[in-house]
C-alpha cells in the first residue's frame, strides 16, 4: 500500500451473530476536495474522476467539486454515471457551466433507484461538478463517476446536429 493512503473495511450488513465471518471489500480511496481543478485531455483521450468508495457506497456528510476545463476554442464532454439514496432527499450532483467568473446551472440529479448515465456538453470551455451528502452514514448507492474530455466546437456542433 503507497505510503499516506487511507483504506476502508466495509461489511455488507451489521454483524451481530456470533461466529459470523462476513465478506471484507477492502480497497483504497482518496478522499475528494471541495475544489479541485482537473484538465481536460483532448478527445479522444479520457480522464476521470468519481466519490469516495465509488462503487462501493459513498459516505455521508460529503462535499467534493471539481472544475474542468478544456483548451480553447473547445467543450467540455461529461459522461456522468450516478447512483444516489432514493432516501436521502438532499444528497445531490450538480453541473454548472463556468463563463469566466459567472457560474450557471446546466443540470441536476437526486434520488435515483438504478445506475443512470448521462452526457452533458459544456457552452464554454469550463465546468464545475458539484456532489453533496448531507446524511452522516455509509450508503449503499454507488455514488457517483465521471469521465471527460475536450472537443472542438465544430466537432461538438456535428455532434448535436
Amino acid at each position: 500500500m503507497p505510503r499516506g493512503a487511507k483504506f476502508a473495511v466495509l461489511f455488507p450488513f451489521h454483524v451481530r451473530r456470533r461466529n459470523f465471518k462476513p465478506n471484507v471489500s477492502l480497497f483504497l480511496f482518496s478522499e475528494c476536495s471541495f475544489n479541485e481543478t482537473v484538465d481536460a485531455p483532448l478527445s479522444p483521450m479520457q480522464h476521470n474522476f468519481s466519490s469516495p468508495y465509488y462503487p462501493n457506497g459513498y459516505p455521508g456528510n460529503t462535499t467534493c467539486g471539481w472544475y474542468i476545463t478544456a483548451p480553447e476554442n473547445h467543450t467540455v464532454a461529461l459522461h456522468l454515471t450516478y447512483r444516489l439514496n432514493n432516501n436521502a432527499k438532499n444528497d445531490k450532483v450538480e453541473v454548472y457551466d463556468i463563463n469566466g467568473s459567472e457560474r450557471s446551472l446546466i443540470n441536476f440529479f437526486r434520488r435515483s433507484y438504478s445506475t443512470k448515465t448521462v452526457t452533458i456538453y459544456s457552452k464554454f470551455n469550463s465546468l464545475y461538478v458539484l456532489f453533496k451528502s448531507e446524511d452522516q452514514t455509509l450508503w449503499r448507492a454507488k455514488g457517483l463517476f465521471v469521465s471527460y474530455t475536450a472537443v472542438t466546437q465544430g466537432k461538438l456542433i456535428s455532434l448535436l446536429a
